[in-house]
């Protein structure tokens, strides 16, 4: 069985399969992935994928849930800081979901020196501990981004960003705490997310959403009932898991490491957390955020090829932050940022200007 690339992946990958999704065309590209695949793991990356890495204190929530953090901080002469030493900002990456602060690698490497550095990994996901299924739910993620801010990212003006499970945490804090927004928080950038009408989606072409997710839910329960088979099945990779997570995450002919990469952090998910968050997506409504964020300076970007938040969401994004800085991103996927993370890093860097500007 491939890996999947998200609840709503692993439901239509086990639906495609069942169904006799695997055509000529499917094993001509995972034959073309194998080929490239193992000749570039024959280059070396100075800074490969998962090696990026910094210490940071461990926040403990109120029920027991450990989340890991990581904090870049500036060397002591303020290194490539265009405010030197005495520099206050911090960018605060929040991720998405079935994924963990590495999916940051390309950012955490572009800005690294450049300004303070704040990631760390939701509940249930990365290296933070498991939380009760009841509570993977959005409004617990921004109670939890709060605390980091609190605990982690200090008393200093901050910049969110925030991608797909990510950014609908950075729209509930705004919906729950409006005051921070403009005193504390003075900029956010939306990538690859939604503000609801998730319960509409379906990944398989002439399949309605709320059809989809009526079979997509017992999927994911009678999954949950053979948790060794399914694990053992995700963890033991094949080819054919990198073509349905290439397809799932990315719209242009990335480097098949890009894939691997993606592979792996799916794959440190297990099934039984994928299942627990699936249920807020459908609930999801963060509208009431955008009178809150079109308060400070925002930043948008959408994937026109995106298969797990479709660029649908982040045109009602665009229409509802008229003064944001937005891309629309044709070729590109739901995992942007590293799919095209020089225009990714370059719209955060953007952002973070007029934020220091407005501050000076």
């Amino acid at each position: 069985m491939a890996k999947p690339y998200g609840a709503v992946g692993l439901a239509a990958s086990v639906l495609a399969l069942a169904g006799g999704g695997i055509a000529l065309g499917l094993e001509l590209e995972r034959r073309l992935v194998s080929k490239r695949l193992h000749a570039e793991r024959g280059e070396v990356d100075e800074e490969p994928f998962f090696s990026l890495r910094s210490p940071g204190p461990v926040v403990t929530t109120p029920d027991g849930v450990q989340l890991h953090t990581e904090v870049d901080e500036l060397p002591a002469d303020g290194g490539d800081s265009p405010a030197g030493p005495d520099d206050e900002l911090t960018l605060v990456l929040v991720h998405g979901y079935v994924l963990s602060l590495d999916c940051w690698h390309f950012q955490r490497k572009y800005f690294r020196n450049k300004i303070r550095i704040v990631l760390y990994d939701q509940r249930s996901h990365g290296r933070s501990g498991r939380s009760a299924g009841e509570l993977c739910r959005v409004p617990q993620l921004a109670k939890d981004l709060l605390q980091v801010l609190d605990e982690v990212a200090g008393d200093g003006p901050v910049v969110l960003a925030g991608h797909s499970m990510g950014g609908m945490t950075i729209m509930h804090l705004a919906k729950d705490h409006p005051e921070l927004f403009g005193t504390r928080i003075h900029g956010v950038a939306l990538f690859s997310t939604a503000a609801g009408e998730m319960a509409d989606y379906s990944p398989i072409r002439g399949l309605p959403g709320r059809a989809f997710g009526k079979i997509a839910q017992p999927t994911m329960a009678v999954l949950n009932r053979i948790p060794e088979v399914v694990e053992k099945s995700r963890t033991a990779g094949s080819d054919l898991s990198f073509v349905f997570t290439k397809r799932g995450s990315y719209g242009s002919d990335v480097p098949p490491s890009y894939v691997e990469f993606m592979n792996q952090m799916l794959g440190q998910t297990p099934m039984s957390v994928i299942s627990d968050f699936y249920p807020a997506f459908a609930e999801l409504d963060e509208y009431e955020a955008f009178q809150v964020l079109s308060q400070v300076e925002t930043a948008v970007i959408g994937g026109e090829d995106d298969a797990i938040t479709p660029v649908r969401h982040t045109d009602k994004i665009i229409e509802l932050l008229p003064g944001a800085d937005v891309r629309r991103l044709p070729d590109c996927g739901h995992m942007g940022m590293i799919e095209h993370h020089e225009i990714f890093n370059g719209v955060l860097a953007d952002l973070i200007a007029r934020v220091r500007r407005n501050l000076s």
